[in-house]
């Protein structure tokens, strides 16, 4: 095969040019749609590019396809398509945002995002009876109404959401937040491969990208990226499911949310997003009707309608996928103990010089909420990876600054775009126009 005829291949080089995802790269497609014609740019003709940072020129005079090529032969040999940034599968909405991603690794087919109706639907992973119920009631009937679901496939309301799709013999993606040769949750193994076989299992990450920590809120901008709006099942104030909702607020989408019993931790979430102005959801008609005067073909009424009457709720539609049925019993609350015996979980909270055989129940108590409130005191900033600290502590206090001036010796762009995202979704920056960082 003839490198210059391989158009996957490009598109492979131009990700590792210029990162996973990056604000650059719409300013890039604007002035060449094909990442051949970016790849066969001389030196001169680089250099003239605008809306270019000097950082990115110098990386795409790199014209090595080394990596890209074996990066190529994996997913020609696995059956894993490259979505390039200018393909037509390539989501439009997603093209939209700040910072899409170059390219997708997909598994399956991608369904006609740009023609139907597509809505993400995420929540917590320690999901209730509650929430198990409604998210398989609303995903059955969203997926015979011929609407696109989009989930990350995460234990919870996620894999729950994405068997309702199934069940109804509708289309569904999911999105992950690490490379498609691995399967995570390992439990939705068999999940994945009915997702593929009924829409697609997407990543922007690399094949052998491992499911680290600082992936997956970077992954919930594809997942609102994707859609027209976002559901929020159940999730609290600090949830991965609120990260989904800001991004979704952020890059325009509509946000619906669950209501919930006010003191269920798992509905802080979704009641104060309610609170803020999110649309209730109380059945499925009120994320159609939100849509139906510019999707009304897309929309299929008959088919809501024959799912309303057929769905019957049972934890087989869920166990039939290999996902877990199991919900969260216990109670949200904090539990103190209520005997003179301490046990190690909170034990490990109280100071050497402070530790005895018995304790009241008080004063264990008060010994775990003041050594809790000093410990969270001191990791502001320990709650990040050690590369995700070092940008922080490079960038200047109150100067804007760009990426390409952060970057420490041996740390990939790529991971400095990533560092910043955390920083940025932890309140520690902002960012500004023209690609730039400031510390708050």
């Amino acid at each position: 095969m003839a490198l210059d005829k391989c158009y996957e291949l490009y598109w492979l080089w131009l990700s590792e040019r210029v990162g996973i995802a990056s604000k650059e790269l719409p300013k890039l497609m604007e002035q060449y749609t094909d990442p051949y014609d970016i790849y066969r740019l001389e030196t001169e003709e680089i250099e003239r590019l605008e809306g270019i940072s000097s950082f990115l020129k110098q990386r795409l005079s790199d014209k090595s396809v080394d990596r890209a090529y074996t990066l190529f032969k994996y997913c020609r040999n696995n059956k894993i398509k490259v979505i390039g940034y200018g393909d037509a599968d390539y989501p439009s909405r997603l093209r939209a945002i700040s910072d899409p991603p170059v390219l997708l690794y997909c598994k399956g087919s991608m369904p006609s995002m740009n023609e139907k109706l597509c809505i993400g639907m995420v929540g917590t992973r320690n999901i209730s009876e509650y929430g198990k119920h409604h998210a398989l009631k609303l995903s059955y009937e969203l997926g015979a109404a011929g609407v696109c679901v989009v989930s990350g496939m995460a234990l919870g309301i996620d894999g729950v959401s994405a068997c309702g799709v199934l069940e109804a013999g509708g289309k569904t993606v999911a999105v992950l937040g690490c490379g498609l040769a691995t399967v995570y949750p390992k439990q939705h193994a068999q999940l994945m491969r009915a997702i593929a076989k009924n829409g697609a299992v997407v990543s922007e990450y690399p094949p052998f990208e491992k499911p680290n920590a600082w992936n997956f809120p970077k992954r919930n901008r594809i997942i609102s990226g994707m859609c027209q709006g976002v559901v929020i099942i159940e999730g609290t104030r600090k949830s991965g499911s609120m990260i989904t909702a800001k991004a979704a607020i952020e890059q325009g989408r509509e946000v619906f949310a669950l209501p919930g019993h006010v003191d269920d931790c798992n509905a802080e979430g979704t009641n104060e997003l309610i609170h803020d102005g999110a649309n209730v959801v109380l059945d499925t008609n009120d994320i159609l009707d939100h849509y139906d005067f510019l999707y009304s073909s897309a929309i299929d009424r008959g088919g809501l309608a024959r799912a309303k009457n057929k769905f019957k709720y049972s934890d087989h539609m869920i166990k039939r996928y290999g996902v877990s049925a199991d919900v969260d019993t216990g109670d949200k609350k904090p539990k103190w103990p209520v005997s003179t015996e301490v046990s190690d979980k909170f034990l490990k909270y109280v100071p050497e010089s402070e530790k005895r055989e018995k304790i009241t129940a008080e004063q264990c108590r008060k010994d775990v909420l003041e050594c809790a409130d000093e410990a969270e005191d001191k990791s502001d900033m320990e709650r990040y990876d050690d590369v995700t600290q070092l940008v922080y502590k490079l960038m200047p206090d109150g100067e804007p600054i760009t990426a390409d001036k952060i970057i420490p010796e041996g740390v990939t762009p790529s991971q400095v775009i990533t560092s910043l995202t955390l920083l940025e979704i932890g309140g520690e920056i902002r960012s500004l126009p023209g690609g730039m960082y400031v510390k708050i």
